[in-house]
């Protein structure tokens, strides 16, 4: 693992140096994730499986977030801070940096101990998820975004075996002149975020990279963090019939852990945690290094190719709450070592069908997984003797077919296929104290049709309806434990099989945008927290599950210069057969609602202030619908103001969080043993924010 790592680093240095050093010339159109096929658009076109639709070409629920939306008036260091605002998704705060947030789409991986499982998350082009559906969102550097694309929906199984959601993350694109950026955040507890980022474009070539460092010491005892993070994108792009493009992130990470508490914990002392957390020094350590090179080929104006590899590698060492010297335990230390890596490959074709002009796709995908896990006996907080010791794989091989056909009268067709093959294996070396039968491996296949209609009834008027079948495979986390408590993997763990069907629309009208959509999903194998023991989960198969829902975004320019939105969710999922029988999901509000209003004056440019709006029905804790978080509702302001003075731009801000100082539980701890459900959220804090920009 360590010459990867030297190489990685020298890579680095080697996509940051170019962008410093480019001289300002005239610039092409700056990149953003629009539909236009004109935008020079690598590797986000790379990404997209099958075709590359826009907000409104895609017959399926689509939002995208453009950089204002993300990052004005915020911390910038969570995502959950801005992504609310898409209707279905759900991210929350669980004022723990060990676990990530929680994020979830329309209830898809809302029972996540850490990371984000159920979903497809991309950033730059590059895969986030890995092939087994497991992803750490807080890879995506907050103050680099340029773009954020949200697709729910049948026509997310056309993105692989995550099909529950697909988030598409773009860094800023570089600025027509050279320009340079130092920003700072300060909050409540010690909380600051220093940024340092910069971009250039000189002829074909354009560059753009960042530094981040967080540290925080952390609302609840025993929550301190710090993070830092390097992203950089080259593109090379000269007009003609190639584009290439690098993309290098990095992450470092060390964080406590507080983790859940009990309603009477909660109720004594929010901010405390439980003794064991301070008697084992709870904590994790993170390292995620990746890279990506793209290369687009046009061969004439009908057909083109499309290459992309990337490469990584992942470090991830996590104390537990116990020794796990005891039984058969695998120990109470966790060390992961990754290295994963893949390819893809399309070919997009134009042409006319019936004197009807339609595009076609065809490719294939594969990612491969190497996991090296030990475990080890946690000496209250200390690292003792080994007690696992295996050597995992993960291989994801599919094709996939994608069309989209205009029938004319507004109306158009689009369709695809996309066929996965997903292999696990696991071996115990020889050196660990339990060996015996615990090797072994999984198989697991799917074939997923979709299809859609979109017919666009009038200007800025469209409606849609579509359906599709979608997979979802265990990732290596659940199958990482049995739930009897014996060694080796759960390989008795299922994949999930969803049949989606959905209508929506979107449309304006004067100075209102609306949209809406209806969906009913049916899942098969439903996957569930079985237990979770001090941070180790283990999963089932629940039998099966019946969501329905609506989606429904709202935006509307207002007299005075005032500007409203609104995203509302409504997400029920109930368990149809097996033991769960008629409960509700755990870990899924039924209703969330976000919402807010900002004042932009044009007497005063550079002025903005929002108050924002968020109200959360209960969560249940468990699949037997046990207990429950109860609801909420919290408001929060900010007020911002921009000045201009020659080639330097100052931007300050303050907000204020949970501004009537409301008590309440941002996140819970699906199926904890001891009961350890609940993490709290923090009452009133503020914060201010200053970014100074230089161009040259």
């Amino acid at each position: 693992m360590k010459h990867p790592r030297r190489s990685l680093i020298a890579l680095l240095v080697a996509a940051a140096a170019p962008a410093a050093a480019a001289s300002p010339a005239h610039a092409a159109a700056p990149h953003a994730p629009a539909p236009a096929a004109s935008t020079p658009q690598v590797l986000p076109t790379v990404v997209v499986q099958g075709l590359s639709y826009g907000h409104g070409a895609l017959p399926s629920a689509v939002t995208v977030l453009g950089r204002r939306a993300l990052t004005e008036g915020q911390p910038q260091i969570n995502l959950s801070e801005t992504l609310n605002r898409v209707p279905g998704l759900i991210v929350n705060n669980r004022q723990d940096y060990a676990q990530d947030m929680q994020m979830s789409i329309r209830g898809f991986g809302a029972d996540s101990p850490f990371g984000v499982q159920d979903l497809r998350l991309v950033l730059d082009g590059i895969p986030l998820t890995m092939p087994d559906g497991q992803a750490q969102s807080q890879v995506i550097d907050m103050p680099m975004l340029g773009g954020v694309k949200v697709i729910k929906g049948p026509f997310v199984a056309l993105y692989g075996n995550a099909a529950g959601g697909v988030l598409e993350a773009w860094t800023r694109p570089a600025p027509r002149r050279p320009e340079a950026t130092l920003s700072n955040w300060f909050g409540a507890w010690g909380t600051r975020q220093t940024v340092l980022s910069g971009g250039a474009r000189s002829g074909a070539w354009s560059g753009v990279a960042g530094l981040t460092d967080m540290r925080t010491g952390g609302w609840r005892e025993h929550s301190q963090a710090t993070r830092q993070q390097f992203n950089a994108v080259l593109r090379r792009d000269d007009g003609g019939s190639d584009r290439y493009s690098v993309v290098v992130n990095a992450l470092n990470q060390d964080a406590q852990d507080p983790a859940g508490l009990t309603r009477a914990e909660l109720e004594q002392n929010p901010r405390g945690v439980a003794p064991a957390i301070l008697s084992y020094d709870t904590r994790k350590t993170a390292r995620n290094r990746q890279i990506g090179v793209s290369w687009h080929h046009r061969f004439d104006a009908a057909d083109a190719m499309q290459l992309a590899l990337y490469d990584g590698t992942r470090r991830v060492v996590q104390f537990l709450p116990f020794s796990g010297n005891f039984g058969t335990s695998a120990g109470g230390v966790v060390d992961l070592r990754d290295a994963f890596g893949g390819a893809r490959a399309q070919f997009t074709h134009a042409g006319e069908l019936a004197a009807r002009p339609y595009r076609l796709a065809a490719g294939f995908d594969y990612g491969r997984e190497n996991e090296w896990r030990k475990g080890w006996i946690n000496n209250l907080g200390t690292q003792g003797g080994l007690r696992n010791d295996q050597y995992n794989t993960v291989d994801n091989f599919a094709q996939f077919v994608q069309a989209h056909w205009q029938l004319g009268h507004g109306v158009e067709l689009s369709g695809g296929v996309r066929h996965d093959q997903v292999r696990f294996g696991s071996n115990t070396a020889s050196d660990a104290p339990f060996d015996a039968g615990s090797s072994g491996g999984a198989h697991y296949a799917s074939t997923d049709p979709v299809v859609g209609v979109l017919w666009r009834i009038a200007p800025g008027q469209r409606i849609y309806a579509d359906y599709g079948h979608g997979f979802v495979t265990p990732t290596a986390y659940q199958l990482a434990y049995r739930p009897d408590g014996q060694p080796g993997l759960n390989f008795a763990l299922q994949p999930m099989h969803l049949r989606s069907a959905e209508v929506g629309w979107r449309g304006r009208a004067g100075a209102l945008r609306v949209d809406a959509a209806l969906y009913h999903v049916d899942t098969d194998n439903q996957i569930v927290v079985y237990k979770s023991i001090g941070g180790r989960t283990t999963y089932v198969n629940a039998g099966n599950t019946r969501r329905s829902g609506l989606d429904l975004g709202l935006h509307a320019r207002l007299p005075a210069d005032l500007h409203a939105r609104l995203a509302y969710s409504l997400i029920d999922v109930q368990f149809v057969g097996g033991p769960y029988a008629g409960h509700a999901m755990p870990g899924v509000p039924r209703q969330q609602l976000d919402s807010a209003l900002s004042w932009r004056p044009r007497a005063m440019p550079g002025l903005y202030a929002t108050l924002d709006w968020q109200l959360r029905s209960q969560v249940w804790v468990d699949a037997p619908n046990s207990a429950a978080a109860q609801g909420w509702g919290v408001l929060n302001a900010s007020l911002g103001t921009r000045q201009h003075a020659g080639r330097w731009t100052l931007h300050e801000y303050l907000r204020v969080d949970n501004l009537l100082d409301r008590q309440y539980v941002g996140a819970v701890v699906i199926a904890d043993s001891q009961g350890r459900y609940y993490e709290a959220a923090p009452g009133r804090n503020a914060g201010v924010g200053i970014e100074l920009t230089r161009g040259f």
